[in-house]
């Protein structure tokens, strides 16, 4: 698929049905993000295949945070166990820390295009992604789960990688907001 199709295609889905996405696919995004540009050649990106197993951790522990804020019904957790195991891969992105802030943004934003270009080569294979963060990313318990060191590396997010259905059309906002001459 030619690169602006991919750019304009790309869309965050919600919903994943059970297809499996080949190896191939993946490796192929992950060297796309490795492309990504970054300031002082850092490379602060990783990221991890999260297995079956984990992703069954991860899920008992989507539930356990989620039931500390609502009640919790089969179907509710249904869903929540459709979001954790439908979805072909889930991989959990880091950014290696720095002390210094101002590389430390700077390597955000590196990942930020990393994260990018992992999800542009996927939707020129025709495969969904969704990028989220939120409490359960922030939590100590999937550093544990994972045996990420969270002295060394930030999780910034969830990345879910499959095949469903594209969200509806986004309404941007005109040129005119987003760019001036001055």
């Amino acid at each position: 698929m030619e690169l602006k199709k991919a750019i304009f295609e790309r869309r965050t889905i919600h919903s994943f049905d059970s297809s499996k996405v080949s190896e191939e696919i993946i490796e192929e995004a992950i060297i796309a993000a490795n492309q990504a540009p970054c300031h002082k050649l850092t490379f602060p990106w990783r990221f991890y295949n999260i297995g079956k197993d984990k992703r069954n951790e991860i899920l008992k522990l989507a539930v356990e945070i989620k039931s500390e804020k609502v009640l919790l019904d089969e179907h509710s957790i249904k869903l929540i166990r459709k979001k954790y195991l439908n979805p072909s891969h889930l991989l959990i992105a880091t950014q290696v820390l720095n002390i210094d802030q101002v590389i430390k943004k700077e390597d955000y934003a590196a990942c930020s295009c990393a994260i990018q270009n992992l999800s542009l080569s996927l939707v020129s294979n025709g495969v969904n992604t969704k990028w989220s963060t939120g409490s359960i990313t922030n939590n100590s318990k999937v550093y544990q789960i994972t045996k990420i060191d969270s002295t060394l590396e930030e999780i910034i997010g969830f990345i879910w990688i499959g095949y469903g259905e594209n969200s509806s059309k986004i309404s941007r906002p005109p040129l005119s907001k987003i760019y001036k001459n001055i």
